[in-house]
């Protein structure tokens, strides 16, 4: 039922739809017409209320009503699709709300999927179909773990996602992609010469081979060893605490871009790394970690060295934080031309900043630190990150179980 007034000298409908009440204008100052209006308002409702006609999408309801159930959604006009390289580029310019961590990752990620797609990453995105990016994703499996993969098919939704909403695309082809079935439990850290061994029994591509370094744990000496060859070898002056400030605190590589010397604690022996929430660059946690002395002296040497500027790891003469692709260059060129370095052209090594954070826990556990400790220290450790250390140290679990002895002794008041 709908009924007639007037707002001035136009008359109005009163009706309802949905549980809700509209108020529309007829935008007509003739009776004769706002009765013929109403009759044909009236016929919409019955016809909504009777599923003979439908709101199409994108259409107020009470517009559709008052139209008389004519009115249909404007053509919605389509830029032209560019290429997916062009496409992936517009969507990380667009995503700065995002840690810089997070889109640096995505950055890799699209970067795989136009290496793979070859030709077609340079023609328009529109060409994309979804049997390509199942394609990608289902080659990826074969050379990463699933855990990996599945960021990746994450990062290739949400970049076709937002080419629709921007009107790239009519349609994303990455919609209905197969979820990636991620593993149980995670790969184990390994040593090098576990890497080493699974590798000469041949049968892995080179990508593969490599990925196995992902997984790698380095003990205290090898640590040390290598901290030592990054002093001799660094050109940048900065690049040894890309080294050891991870290796002596667990901290991630955005953890230590971020470092400030307000966060550094010489007096109190202690650290703060601050973490970026991953979908928002301004939300941010915090954790304090007990200075190792060794480092202690290593930032008050370059805290002299450095007296300017806010953070701790930056150009000579720049008040500014350390870029990521910056970062990733001084931590990889000193292990350029060594044992470390896998494929020089590919950036592929056997050490990364990971590498690092999961051997820092892992030796803390092999020393019976309490794992609250190391928890704290390391922040939100999951119980499947702790397993894929705790396999490390075999002689602790044996020691473990072996203290719990019952003997053959008899039990006190036995006759």
């Amino acid at each position: 039922m709908a009924y007639l007034g007037k707002k001035g000298d136009t008359f109005v409908a009163r009706f309802r739809h949905g549980g809700k009440e509209y108020k529309k204008s007829l935008k007509t100052t003739d009776a004769a017409d706002a009765r013929v209006a109403i009759k044909g308002l009236e016929r919409a409702i019955h016809g909504l209320l009777t599923g003979l006609i439908e709101v199409p999408p994108g259409v107020d309801p009470g517009d559709f009503i008052v139209s008389g159930g004519t009115l249909r959604a404007p053509a919605r006009s389509r830029r032209r699709a560019p290429t997916l390289a062009a496409l992936a580029a517009s969507y990380l310019q667009g995503q700065s709300h995002k840690a810089p961590s997070t889109v640096y990752t995505e950055g890799v990620h699209l970067r795989n999927l136009m290496r793979a797609l070859g030709p077609k990453a340079e023609a328009s995105a529109d060409a994309i179909a979804h049997r390509d990016l199942d394609q990608f994703l289902q080659a990826r499996l074969k050379l990463r773990w699933p855990s990996t993969v599945h960021k990746e098919r994450d990062t290739v939704g949400q970049l076709f996602a937002w080419a629709v909403a921007n009107g790239y695309l009519e349609s994303s082809p990455a919609s209905d992609l197969a979820p990636i079935k991620e593993h149980a439990e995670l790969p184990r850290f390994r040593t090098i010469a576990e890497i080493e061994r699974m590798q000469s029994r041949g049968g892995l591509s080179a990508a593969e081979s490599a990925g196995l370094w992902d997984c790698l744990y380095l003990a205290p000496g090898e640590i040390g060893g290598l901290l030592r060859s990054v002093n001799e070898r660094a050109e940048a002056d900065f690049a040894h605490l890309l080294h050891a400030i991870p290796a002596y605190t667990g901290m991630r590589r955005g953890e230590v871009l971020r470092l400030r010397w307000e966060d550094v604690e010489l007096d109190r022996r202690q650290v703060v790394a601050r973490s970026l929430k991953q979908s928002r660059r301004t939300v941010s946690t915090a954790r304090r970690i007990d200075l190792h002395p060794e480092l202690r002296r290593i930032l008050d040497e370059w805290s002299r060295k450095r007296p300017g500027g806010q953070h701790v790891v930056c150009e000579p003469g720049s008040p500014d934080a350390l870029g990521t692709d910056r970062a990733n260059r001084a931590f990889w060129q000193p292990m350029r031309g060594t044992g470390w370095c896998l494929d020089s052209k590919r950036n592929w090594f056997k050490v990364g900043f990971h590498t690092y954070r999961h051997s820092f826990a892992s030796n803390l556990a092999s020393r019976g630190v309490d794992q609250r400790i190391i928890d704290e220290w390391m922040g939100h450790q999951t119980e499947g990150m702790r397993k894929r250390y705790r396999h490390l140290h075999p002689d602790d679990r044996r020691s473990a179980i072996e203290s719990l002895s019952f003997g053959d002794e008899p039990s006190e008041g036995a006759s």
